[in-house]
């Protein structure tokens, strides 16, 4: 496993290195959630019979597409020599900081949207990574958050008729 370093003294993170065993594992761990996809997917039930697709059509089509590319993932990353990651930067204690921040900021606005509905949370939710990945532009912290929510909001809950 590649090991965590902090930023050199120059500003620029060392170049990544090439691991077999992390294109295996990253295939890997995409075959269990398509899996996990197909499984969940077989269990919705459609409780009123329109003649036309199914609500399970749309995650069964993801679910086996997923499935398809991460197990041909999964036989290159196994049969190939690694791919080299030239241009990609080795991981930083600063850069593992801000992914575990976006993890749990993740798991925060799903409790939220449940419990106050969608379109408040996923504002401040896109704004805050938008924050802890870098942005400072303030036209891009207004613009992006309220655009993509009402993106969401407008295709799924407005023309999809899908409640958020």
């Amino acid at each position: 496993m590649e090991q965590l370093t902090d930023m050199p003294a120059d500003g620029a993170p060392p170049p990544a290195r090439s691991s077999r065993a992390l294109e295996g594992g990253v295939a890997a761990v995409a075959v269990v959630a398509s899996i996990v996809v197909l499984l969940l997917a077989r269990g919705i039930e459609s409780r009123v019979d329109s003649g036309g697709l199914s609500p399970d059509w749309w995650p069964l089509v993801l679910g086996g597409t997923g499935l398809a590319l991460s197990l041909a993932l999964l036989v290159v990353g196994l049969t190939r020599p690694p791919a080299e990651r030239e241009g990609v930067q080795a991981g930083t204690r600063e850069g593992w900081f801000r992914a575990g921040l976006a993890i749990v900021l993740s798991v925060l606005f799903i409790e939220v949207w449940g419990a106050v509905g969608f379109v408040v949370p996923a504002v401040v939710y896109l704004l805050a990574l938008a924050v802890i990945f870098g942005v400072r532009s303030w036209k891009f912290l207004l613009l992006f958050p309220l655009g993509v929510t009402a993106l969401i909001y407008v295709l799924f809950d407005l023309l999809l008729r899908v409640p958020l």
